[in-house]
């Protein structure tokens, strides 16, 4: 179809070669050069939040002109997730598209990445980065110590909280939960839930008080 219409445009002019020439080849030359410069800056400019084992970076800028695509951190982790800007700010209009076409059933079993390995990889990232800085401080394994416990705590309280989750999921899908039982369950998914958002916000002041001894 490309080269037929390029074809037809260049004996539409008279010179069907320097139409196949300039609007065909050179077209995919420079789309070719541009898609691969775009994916080498996704490489080299932004920030790592879930893993360092690659260098592939999220760039929020870069996305805007790729369609989502500067998200590439998170693209290379979960490779598998159709999405690659995940948080609802973030622009990726290849992720919406693929979305509402599922409405229509143009595309179905959509795959995505469970929230607690998000969770739990972004955490690991912050503890990464964190313990990075607080090596340079003159108290630093003191420092390291704490830091170390909270991220424990947090990472159990994350666990228990997923797995009530989880659980409660799996017994309203089978209709299997009496009144009694699920007015508990409520409860204790409420009162974990509640649990790990101060854990969070505890993880969070201390993953950055570093800057305070900087």
């Amino acid at each position: 179809a490309n080269f037929g219409i390029t074809a037809l445009l260049g004996w539409i002019n008279g010179d069907v070669l320097s139409m196949i020439l300039i609007a065909g080849v050179f077209r995919l030359v420079m789309v070719h050069h541009v898609t691969f410069f775009i994916n080498s800056l996704a490489h080299i400019w932004g920030s790592r939040p879930y893993t360092d084992t690659n260098t592939a970076r999220d760039n929020g800028v870069i996305a805007l002109f790729t369609f989502g695509e500067g998200y590439h951190n998170y693209h290379h982790i979960f490779e598998y997730d159709y999405r690659n800007g995940i948080k609802w700010y973030q622009y990726d209009p290849t992720k919406w598209l693929i979305k509402g076409l599922s409405y229509v059933g143009l595309t179905k079993n959509l795959r995505t990445c469970p929230e607690e390995r998000i969770e739990k990889a972004r955490l690991a990232m912050q503890l990464k980065y964190a313990s990075q800085k607080v090596s340079k401080l003159p108290n630093a394994e003191e420092v390291m110590q704490t830091l170390q416990h909270e991220y424990d705590v947090l990472m159990q309280k994350m666990t228990d909280y997923y797995t009530t989750k989880k659980r409660i999921m799996a017994l309203r899908k089978k209709h299997l939960l009496k009144s009694m039982e699920r007015l508990e369950l409520d409860f204790k998914y409420k009162e974990l839930k509640q649990s790990l958002l101060l854990q969070k916000e505890k993880w969070l002041k201390l993953s950055q008080m570093e800057f305070a001894f900087s």
